[in-house]
């Protein structure tokens, strides 16, 4: 594999990359640059082309095979990208404001350092282009559909740690459920009941750490289970369902105040499940609403 880059990479001399850079810029070139077909169509063959500080804004290439390419320090302003192979193409420091990918092949690809403000990235395959140090927000990217839920899983996780390295929260944390669900998914798939089971009752309580209102909910919830259970099974004397559900809710939250209180063996047991619950759901409540605030 090394050597096959290595040998597309050698075929640029100064003349050919010129004329690529030529024909990238929209300029005229006397320079016939090589081509290829592929599925039917006939791409324009710049695999393994070198191009550095140049600007080709506004460029609109479609059918381009630009795998193994190098760009450094390019500017990409409002050019726009159709049905272009992107696969193990190298992006550094490159412009990319208002620029648009459609359909493109970005298997592979990596971007260092990189603007993306405004840009968009529309039903292209991402799997495993990794982000480093890029100004990129998820609604940047438009995900293409019939991806692979593992495949997913991986440009959620890469786009993930971009995000929280640019300190972009925000995102870091709606991509962190991303990541999750689809790896829910995927797990579904392969059938591994166990821990797919695992995942949809953290999603269900708490959306991953991501949705902090779903463990509010859940909180009422087992106040409320708690309570009627213990009118239910074993009542505190002369005492209604409502008064019930008092003593399960000043359990549960660890208030405590003593006005009520279990006398039976079985009504201790719940009250001290109820209080396990309560501590357990409460800490992770605390820490998902504090993790939202600060992240803001």
């Amino acid at each position: 594999m090394e050597d096959r880059v290595a040998d597309l990479r050698a075929r640029w001399t100064p003349e050919s990359t010129a004329a690529a850079v030529a024909f990238l810029e929209q300029r005229p070139s006397g320079f016939p640059l090589p081509t290829m077909g592929h599925d039917g169509e006939t791409y324009l063959d710049l695999r393994g082309v070198r191009i550095e500080q140049t600007q080709i804004d506004k460029a609109h290439l479609r059918r381009v095979n630009l795998r193994w390419a190098v760009f450094r320090d390019v500017g990409f302003k409002n050019a726009r990208l159709e049905d272009c192979n992107l696969s193990h193409a190298t992006f550094s420091e490159c412009y990319l404001r208002h620029a648009r990918f459609d359909g493109c092949d970005l298997v592979n690809a990596r971007f260092d350092s990189c603007d993306f403000s405004q840009a968009l990235i529309a039903e292209s395959r991402i799997d495993f282009a990794s982000f480093k140090n890029c100004e990129i927000q998820l609604e940047n990217i438009r995900f293409r559909a019939g991806a692979s839920e593992q495949a997913m899983v991986r440009v959620c996780r890469s786009l993930k740690l971009n995000a929280m390295s640019m300190g972009n929260f925000a995102d870091a944390g709606e991509l962190t459920y991303l990541e999750k669900t689809h790896e829910r998914r995927a797990l579904y798939a392969r059938g591994k009941w166990a821990a797919w089971l695992s995942s949809a009752l953290q999603d269900w309580m708490w959306g991953y750490g991501e949705r902090p209102w779903r463990l509010a909910l859940v909180m009422v919830f087992n106040i409320v289970a708690f309570g009627s259970l213990l009118h239910w099974i074993d009542p505190l004397p002369g005492k209604t369902w409502w008064e019930h559900i008092y003593f399960s809710g000043i359990t549960y939250l660890t208030v405590g105040y003593g006005d009520l209180a279990p006398h039976s063996p079985l009504a201790r047991l719940l009250s001290v499940i109820c209080a396990a619950a309560g501590i357990a759901t409460f800490g992770l409540l605390i820490a998902s609403v504090t993790k939202k605030i600060m992240h803001r």
